[in-house]
């Protein structure tokens, strides 16, 4: 007798493309800034980065983009320091057929291709650096108490 396999599987949404090692697959069920730190750590080994979201992930994937590009990590003496981490290279979309519990739907996939920005070793060590600073201001505030 043949048993059916009830069990939860995984949406195939991403079956039948290859995995690339700079590829994020974007979720909603977390924040962009997550996607942001992912981004810089794959920059790092990579030229180019590509960040693929399906419906609800698409805004999650568009605010991590854009702040790789456009990334304000501090405010020193008045002023917005602005690291640039990444450039954008292309942006497709597609429809694509996905399964699920009450059968085929049509969502809508996003694709954000971002490339090394010319400055990003030195954008990253800047960052460090403040990260850095910042920790040990906490520290110090931390033993004062």
């Amino acid at each position: 007798m043949e048993t059916k396999d009830t069990r939860a599987k995984p949406s195939n949404a991403y079956a039948g493309e290859p995995r690339n090692p700079n590829q994020i697959n974007v979720s909603n069920k977390k924040n962009a800034n997550f996607y942001v730190f992912l981004g810089k750590k794959l920059l790092q080994e990579n030229d180019t980065i590509e960040l693929h979201a399906l419906g609800n992930a698409i805004s999650t994937s568009v605010i991590a983009a854009e702040n790789l590009v456009r990334y304000f990590s501090t405010f020193i003496l008045y002023h917005f320091y602005r690291n640039e981490y990444a450039q954008f290279k292309e942006i497709k979309t597609k429809t694509i057929t996905a399964e699920g519990n009450r059968g085929d739907s049509k969502r809508a996939k996003l694709f954000i291709t971002l490339k090394k920005h010319p400055d990003f070793e030195k954008n990253m060590k800047k960052f460090n650096e403040i990260k850095e600073e910042n920790e040990k201001n906490a520290k110090t505030k931390e033993e004062s108490k």
